[in-house]
């Protein structure tokens, strides 16, 4: 299988990740390497994968970035020794640590009650864009941004870039979006296949660069804080984070 997955990482387009490069992690070994790797960087984009991804789900792939590699921790193979042994929990809860990510609260419910890991320092991307809108155009929508009209608003300048991302997303939603006609169990599948490689990989792709870019409007601190309310409402609520009130705006 590890010759499988470093060919899946030697394949991925460097067009769509615009250089930088993706590394499958399936050991334990491989986690406590990358943390190793990253014990020096304080701010990292997070993004989760899964079936049903909250509490009532199933957590298969965490990606981590720094900008320059993208790490894909497959918790599907590796379960509870990926945040236990490996270390995972204690970085993701490291409150020093900035995790960069687009509306954290379906993650963070299912870090908390899948792997009793709590989001701690959480930047939102999904906020900042919001109030970007807000402050630059002067309009206030009643609903939340979805990542795609983010990623599109970001790269309005550079159509070659969002054209290639956006075929990278639609090759992964063909294999797991059920209107699709896909499964999300196949992101339980082992060897994962390419797509669904490169969708995650590119997930995370833009975030920190969003976030420096938006920040301005949504400063660290300010954000961070309505971040931290967000998933703390979503996490201890009765009900998983998921329907149709996510899309409200709660900020």
């Amino acid at each position: 299988m590890a010759a499988e997955t470093d060919e899946l990482a030697k394949e991925l387009s460097e067009v769509k990740l615009e250089g930088t490069r993706a590394v499958l992690v399936d050991t334990v070994d491989g986690v406590k390497t990358m943390l190793k790797q990253l014990e020096n960087t304080r701010e990292v984009a997070m993004d989760l994968e899964g079936v049903d991804l909250c509490r009532s789900g199933e957590l298969c792939i965490l990606q981590l970035s720094d900008g320059k590699t993208t790490w894909l921790v497959d918790v599907e193979a590796l379960g509870e020794s990926a945040f236990g042994e490996g270390g995972l929990r204690e970085f993701i809860q490291d409150p020093s640590v900035i995790l960069v990510g687009f509306d954290g609260r379906a993650d963070a419910d299912a870090l908390y009650h899948l792997h009793s890991t709590k989001v701690l320092g959480f930047y939102d991307v999904q906020i900042a864009s919001c109030i970007r809108q807000d402050k630059e155009e002067g309009r206030r929508d009643r609903f939340v941004h979805g990542l795609g009209r983010a990623t599109a608003r970001f790269l309005r300048s550079d159509p070659d870039r969002a054209s290639a991302l956006e075929r990278t997303k639609q090759d992964g939603l063909a294999l797991f979006a059920p209107e699709r006609g896909g499964s999300y169990a196949v992101w339980k599948e082992r060897p994962m296949p390419k797509a669904l490689f490169d969708y995650a990989a590119a997930d995370v792709s833009l975030l920190l660069d969003m976030k420096r870019e938006w920040e301005k409007f949504s400063p660290v601190k300010e954000n961070v804080a309505r971040s931290t309310v967000r998933i703390n409402k979503a996490v201890m609520a009765s009900v998983p984070a998921k329907g149709k009130q996510m899309a409200m705006k709660d900020f």
